[in-house]
């Protein structure tokens, strides 16, 4: 009876019904307790309603109004959701006690069959994040078509989805209670939208969205940064508050993905390590307000999200997480935050990547959707300029960023599944030895490591290591040695390029407003230079939009021009800048921009556009700057998902200007379907 009860609460119907939730909850609580006889219309409306000890039922009703609507409730769940429950709970009128019984083997309706189906994404489009409504009538996804990244709604029982007009650049949405909005991330902000219409609402201000979720009663939980704690706010904005803190005994480095329990005040929530086996999944509450680890609660080991299924059509409450690509369940007491009995294997092949959002999603209603296949959908390649293939390069791999060194036998790059350790390493591919990859940094570090560039004379490397708040620019020599900070403030530091005579290094960063990403520059010091004798850094580029991807042209003596790409008009296009000054400004793309890159004799300027076409401009460098009209060259199958690799390095030139490395997508015979499962 105590699982039937857990069933009908956690049900659709149920779902935002604080009184009659707490109404039946109280009645059935006190009768399993034999204490039915309390259950009194007085004790009812304080203890179950929130009446003051002042009550009178004489001049307030509102007992028998919410019995009304619970009785109601509960014929609308067994009509519906509850059509298969054996266990019957009832509330008699006239009488507050409720009656239990059995459902007669006769009156049973037959199980439904499970059913397996596939959701395809939009022609010529992948899916990258997605959830399901809790009433299971509709599934929000983001996907990219034409290189922009859109939200998107599909009712399931429509063919076609519909993109949501004002949502570029949206990841990782979640659903209100009611199934009328959509949470999500998009340009630096939390944002809300309403499913039927309507433009997107500001919540609150972000970094790199990490997941949310949103509660009966109006209050949203989500991570705003790639580093860091949880925050709540309210769904209709506000000041954010935190409502986690890092474990330090377990070396926590973020805390990300929640999602509420039943009672609308504990959570689940990833919270991911720098060591290895330490990444968990554990269970907070709104209440915390200082100390995490004072109440909140690990419940087993995991490097990727869960998810609660409620009770449903028998199966009993579980927790649903992913464990060596397999879909687990294990039956899961939320009142107690307790788990049971040995998880089972649901499906044996689940995508996922570590300390991210696993590709599965769950209703209140008995419909789950996972995405199954390779999470590896990218290879390198040499590519003419024509777009004719010359030579596959490595294995099929999920690297965010690469560079190329200037002898064009090396690749470095940062990958986050290295399986010596659970934080991004710098890795190095030898292109000479076929491919060979060795990891460049020392795994014994326990802090993340992000976006190497090469020195120009590429005897070594230049990357980032820390978190958002505060990272350190590194270098060390590609022969070995150790890696030495050459500067060292607070903020993130992602390095884009080293000037050609090695004077100078551009990095992007969100300080000093953390909103946007801004453009600065640095004086490199000579090797072995100590960080504190490096001139101050300076903001070259800082507006209230985007601009990032700074590269130097080529130059004998010093850099002249810097070109980069902006959100000026309120889409990525390309310009130039002359350097340092920065007086004199040129846009060099008409029709979308990104990543800019020279050719090694300054006489051709490339990018790609949104869809990944690769552009040329023929450019003259001098006292003045000239450049011809862009002239497209072939497309290059990348991918500008997740949203942070349109400002991070997808292809590298060869220094002719007649040879590209890309890392591709591959495509496969499947188009990335998700497969739907009914009733699960």
């Amino acid at each position: 009876m105590r699982a039937q009860l857990d069933r009908i609460l956690a049900s659709a119907t149920f779902s935002g019904a604080e009184r009659v939730s707490s109404f039946l909850r109280f009645v059935v609580d006190r009768s399993l307790e034999g204490r039915a006889g309390e259950i009194k219309e007085y004790a009812i409306a304080v203890d179950a309603l929130g009446r003051n000890t002042s009550f009178d039922p004489k001049s307030d009703p509102i007992v028998r109004v919410e019995a009304g609507r619970l009785r109601d409730r509960l014929n609308s769940y067994y009509k519906d959701e509850g059509e298969g429950d054996h266990i019957l709970i009832s509330l008699p009128k006239g009488a507050y006690v409720p009656e239990f019984s059995e459902r007669q083997p006769s009156t049973l309706q037959p199980r439904t069959a499970v059913l397996r189906l596939s959701i395809l994404p939009p022609e010529n489009a992948s899916f990258e994040s997605f959830a399901l409504s809790p009433d299971g009538r509709k599934l929000a996804f983001t996907a990219e078509l034409d290189g922009t990244v859109m939200l998107w709604i599909r009712a399931l029982d429509e063919l076609e989805p519909k993109a949501l007009a004002g949502t570029e650049f949206a990841s990782y949405p979640f659903w209100s209670p009611d199934s009328r909005w959509v949470g999500f991330f998009g340009s630096n902000k939390l944002k809300r939208v309403e499913v039927s219409g309507g433009p997107p609402q500001d919540i609150v201000d972000t970094v790199v969205g990490r997941g949310g979720t949103w509660s009966p009663e109006g209050v949203i939980v989500f991570g705003p940064r790639p580093m860091g704690i949880l925050y709540q706010v309210p769904a209709n904005g506000g000041t954010p508050r935190p409502v986690t803190a890092l474990d330090s005994a377990r070396a926590e480095v973020v805390h990300c993905f929640p999602q509420f329990l039943p009672d609308g005040r504990h959570f689940l929530y990833l919270a991911a390590s720098s060591r290895p086996g330490e990444s968990s999944i554990r269970v907070a509450s709104l209440n915390t307000t200082t100390s995490d680890t004072a109440t909140s609660k690990v419940l087993l080991s995991s490097s990727t999200s869960a998810a609660y299924a409620p009770v449903l059509r028998g199966h009993s409450a579980s927790l649903l997480f992913v464990h060596d690509d397999a879909l687990m369940a294990q039956p899961f007491d939320w009142r107690r935050l307790e788990l049971s009995g040995e998880p089972t294997v649901l499906f044996a092949d689940v995508r996922y990547r570590r300390w991210y959002q696993a590709r599965f999603t769950v209703s209140s209603n008995g419909i789950l959707l996972y995405q199954s296949g390779r999470a590896e959908r990218q290879q390198f390649g040499w590519f003419d300029r024509q777009g004719k293939l010359l030579e596959a390069v490595g294995p099929r791999n999920d690297h965010i960023s690469f560079t190329l060194s200037p002898n064009e036998r090396y690749v470095a790059f940062y990958r986050d599944d290295d399986p010596a350790t659970v934080c991004p390493t710098i890795w190095v591919m030898d292109l000479m030895r076929e491919g060979a990859v060795f990891r460049f940094t020392d795994t014994g570090v326990g802090e993340p490591e992000f976006t190497p560039v090469w020195s120009n004379d590429g005897s070594a490397l230049l990357f980032s290591r820390g978190d958002d708040r505060r990272m350190r620019l590194m270098r060390r020599a590609l022969n070995g040695g150790v890696a030495e900070c050459i500067l060292d403030t607070e903020g993130p530091k992602f390095p884009s390029d080293c000037s050609s005579d090695g004077r100078f290094i551009t990095y992007n960063s969100q300080v000093p407003d953390y909103q946007y990403l801004h453009v600065w520059v640095a004086s490199l010091p000579v090797s072995g230079q100590q960080a504190g004798a490096l001139d101050k850094p300076q903001l070259f580029l800082k507006h209230s939009y985007l601009d990032a991807s700074a590269c130097f042209s080529p130059a004998a003596e010093a850099p002249h021009w810097i070109a980069y790409t902006s959100m000026e008009t309120g889409r990525s296009e390309v310009y130039v800048v002359d350097f340092p000054a920065g007086n004199q400004k040129w846009q060099i793309s008409n029709q979308g921009g990104l990543l800019p890159r020279w050719r090694r004799d300054g006489r051709e300027l490339f990018y790609l556009t949104p869809d990944g076409t690769l552009m040329a401009v023929l450019v003259t460098l001098g006292a003045t700057f000239e450049f011809g009209a862009p002239r497209a060259l072939f497309a290059t199958k990348v991918l500008f998902t997740p949203i942070y690799k349109t400002w991070m390095n997808q292809y590298a030139v060869a220094s002719d200007g007649q040879r590209f490395l890309v890392n591709g997508n591959v495509l496969d015979s499947s188009p990335g379907s998700i497969t739907a499962v009914i009733p699960w």
